[in-house]
């Protein structure tokens, strides 16, 4: 199996992304799944510092 990695990756050396992707679709591999966003906050955060008239306090009991 190695032998074959290695022609692979002879085959494939000096070629652009776009290449690759195309000779990777026609070989039946399967695509990459995009990226999943980060979910976001559903409440956002004020900034350090942008809300200087904010006090909290927490009592333990």
């Amino acid at each position: 199996m190695s032998e074959t990695l290695d022609r692979v990756m002879e085959a494939l050396a000096g070629v652009s992304d776009d290449e690759v992707a195309a000779a990777l679709a026609v070989a039946g591999a399967p695509r990459p799944r995009p990226a999943v966003p980060p979910a976001s906050s559903p409440t956002p955060l004020p900034g350090p510092g942008s809300a200087s008239n904010i006090v909290s306090e927490v009592e333990w009991i």
